[in-house]
């Protein structure tokens, strides 16, 4: 069985232990202190001859050569990673282990995310992985940094901290540009859901169904120095579709209401994704800008499977808006999504071979006697 398969089995089993057992803060607390420690320590003992991490190498050896300063201030939308390579040089650290503490810092930002607003580590860390986050984080080091910041923004919109916010989401395109296209997410987030709502997200379908061709030129800007000829593939692609039955099967579990702050938000957010998503027909470039918003799915679907009795519980006031299930409808439920889930991972892992069949950990392979051959 592949390792990758392996590691989400693992996953699942230490988030279902979790839900067997009396649902209190220090048991999630654990829970998810043990999936940070064994996602940090499988992707971060990971051998750097991976991808373009062999790049990032290359990165690593011109930010600490003689010449240092050309390499670390060529490009000021990006010196984020060069200064902390730079930085980790200066003092000795290793490029393994300047790849250990990126992997350390996304997955303990993941933790503190879904320690404190997912009501499911089981369906959070499903969808991280199955979904193709983790596997991600594996060689885009410039993104997943850029990521992991963009979760405290994330955290900033749910706490209602604007400013905090904007920082955090600077603080991400030091790293990766791109990342300020997550800047539109306060105000969309808090966007109401009335008829106003439904006008600007018809207003945006409009604006792209006319202006797409100049849209995606001004967003690849943020990715090519060069000019590319962007030709659409035809259709919505596969994964708008996903996103969008995705959503509507959230709404058709919870339907969305002025007092359900948090689930509202993340919807929103949604919503946005899938609209950065459909560009994808014309590069897979944009995938990775839905991302920046799509990566919160690790909180939509949690919310949406959040049993009526546990939302009127902690939400008292909402417990005569809010939709119940019986509990093995929660179960057959799950069950389709959880099959569904190990069926796209799958599919996933085939379709990443490409790099997947280097992975390595450190101690397997001595990426140094190979690097310049």
């Amino acid at each position: 069985m592949d390792r990758q398969m392996i590691l989400l089995l693992v996953i699942m089993s230490i988030t279902l232990l979790y839900t067997r057992a009396k649902d209190t803060d220090y048991n999630k607390k654990i829970c998810v202190t043990a999936i940070t420690v064994v996602l940090a320590l499988f992707s971060g003992f990971r051998s750097w001859w991976l991808g373009d991490l062999i790049k990032y190498y290359t990165d690593y050896l011109n930010c600490n050569g003689a010449d240092w300063r050309d390499y670390v201030f060529q490009d000021y939308t990006n010196m984020g990673l060069p200064l902390f390579f730079r930085g980790a040089g200066a003092v000795g650290i290793s490029f393994d282990v300047c790849i250990f503490i990126i992997a350390v810092f996304f997955s303990v930002a993941l933790g503190i995310l879904v320690y404190r607003f997912s009501p499911s580590p089981y369906w959070s860390y499903l969808m991280f992985i199955a979904m193709g986050f983790y596997i991600f984080t594996f060689s885009g080091l410039k993104q997943t940094c850029a990521m992991g910041f963009i979760i405290f923004a994330m955290m900033a919109i749910l706490d209602n901290r604007p400013v905090r916010f904007v920082i955090w989401v600077l603080i991400a395109s030091v790293f990766h540009a791109p990342a300020l296209v997550f800047l539109a997410a306060y105000p969309m987030a808090k966007k109401k859901i009335n008829a106003s709502y439904f006008f600007l997200i018809a207003a945006i379908i409009i604006l792209v169904y006319f202006f797409h061709d100049q849209i995606v030129e001004m967003m690849a800007e943020a990715y090519y120095e060069e000019e590319k000829l962007y030709v659409a593939s035809g259709g919505i692609g596969g994964r708008v579709l996903m996103m969008a039955l995705i959503m509507v099967f959230g709404v058709v579990m919870r339907p969305l209401r002025k007092r359900d702050t948090v689930f509202r938000q993340v919807f929103n957010l949604m919503v946005v994704a899938a609209i950065i998503q459909y560009f994808s027909t014309y590069d897979n470039v944009f995938s990775r800008l839905a991302d920046y918003y799509y990566q919160f799915i690790v909180l939509f679907l949690p919310l949406a499977m959040e049993r009526g009795d546990h939302q009127a519980l902690v939400q008292p006031e909402r417990q005569y808006e809010i939709r119940y299930f019986t509990h093995r409808s929660y179960l057959l439920i799950g069950l389709a999504i959880t099959l569904f889930a190990l069926w796209y991972y799958n599919s996933y892992i085939d379709s990443s071979q490409a790099i997947l069949q280097d992975f390595r950990f450190f101690w397997e392979i001595d990426p140094y006697s190979l690097y310049g051959k």
